[in-house]
């Protein structure tokens, strides 16, 4: 049975409960609801090892499939997209011409369990899974729509690395709307409301709300907490962005928002036996919906580049576009749109 978790879960307003302690996978996504009429999401990525993260353009009309052995999903897409992908095996996270944005985050512990395959039900290869809301739904209200009828099937896979997809999802978009998206015991939890504005990674989402009370300005009485676990970081991350100022204008607000997850990423190194996955951040992403702009910060290089990606034409039968932006960030710097070319067809989950 699909379950839907909506904002009647105040964030003081749940009981309790203790947070699990096996192994962590990092990464955070913050979203921050600026001045009126401005919206701006970022997120860190943290993983063992760079993926050879790339941006990337698909216009509309694409003929798609969804890459499971039996009976895949086929739809073609209705929206243009702009995103980032890694190990060219798929899409992590990306923003379409609509204005609606989605991230994949790690998810491990008890959730991330997409079922056994049901054949019956068309499947949907993870490496798309990002991709099908950014091809086919203009806002978070129409993907959460489509969830709750629960008549398509995530199929998991193996990364490069030898990593399981254990995953969840974030979606948001241009008027600030927010879900977070996790596969417990088969199914799908929806948690979808405005409030929900920051993600990290286990354990589930239920009890990363109820961990946050216990801290002050939540409603607890605990100091800000300093680790790098999930769950530390997620605390963190509320913290701060709901105290970030106005912004004078959109490239302050911007540099407010990298300031917040620069505070969640994860350093180099500092190994922990006791928890081997978590990793350091590799990469920090900023969107903005407002003015449509991109960025991204590899933390392997000192600088920051940005693709104005309202400007991009998304029209059908044009070509996909794209720039290596991780293999070649020292040699970019600033406004890199006019460095998005024509490449060759994406080929999701071929890497």
């Amino acid at each position: 049975m699909l379950k839907r978790i909506l904002g009647s879960l105040a964030l003081v307003g749940l009981t309790t409960v203790p947070l699990a302690s096996g192994p962590a996978q990092a990464c955070s996504r913050v979203l921050w609801n600026g001045n009126p009429g401005q919206v701006y999401v970022g997120r860190t990525q943290d993983w063992t090892e760079k993926v050879d993260s790339k941006f990337h353009k698909f216009p509309r009309g694409l003929v798609r499939n969804g890459l499971t052995p039996q009976n895949p999903l086929q739809w073609t897409s209705k929206y243009g997209s702009f995103v980032i992908t890694g190990y060219d095996l798929g899409t992590h996270e990306g923003v379409n011409e609509k204005g609606l944005s989605d991230h994949l985050l790690f998810l491990a512990d008890e959730a991330s369990d997409f079922g056994e395959r049901d054949t019956s039900r068309p499947g949907l290869n993870i490496a798309m899974w990002l991709q099908y809301y950014l091809d086919n739904f203009a806002t978070v209200q129409e993907a959460v729509d489509a969830i709750e009828r629960d008549d398509i099937q995530i199929a998991p896979i193996v990364f490069p690395n030898g990593k399981q997809s254990l995953l969840h999802l974030s979606l948001e978009d241009e008027s600030g709307d927010s879900a977070v998206v996790e596969y417990v015991g088969g199914h799908a939890k929806v948690y979808h409301d405005r409030r929900f504005i920051v993600m990290t990674n286990e354990p589930t989402y239920d009890k990363q709300i109820a961990n946050l009370k216990q801290y002050r300005s939540f409603g607890g009485d605990k100091a800000l907490p300093g680790e790098r676990t999930p769950a530390d970081r997620f605390v963190r991350a509320a913290y701060y962005v709901t105290a970030l100022p106005p912004a004078p204008n959109p490239e302050t607000a911007v540099a407010y928002l990298f300031s917040v997850i620069r505070n969640v990423s994860v350093p180099f190194g500092a190994p922990d036996p006791n928890r081997p996955n978590v990793a350091g951040t590799v990469f920090r992403s900023v969107i903005d919906f407002s003015d449509q702009r991109y960025f991204f910060e590899s933390t392997y290089a000192p600088n920051v580049v940005w693709v104005d990606y309202g400007k991009l034409d998304y029209s059908e039968g044009k070509p996909e576009e794209g720039l290596a932006v991780e293999q070649q960030i020292f040699s970019l710097s600033g406004n890199v749109t006019s460095k998005v070319e024509p490449v060759p067809t994406f080929d999701f989950g071929k890497s």
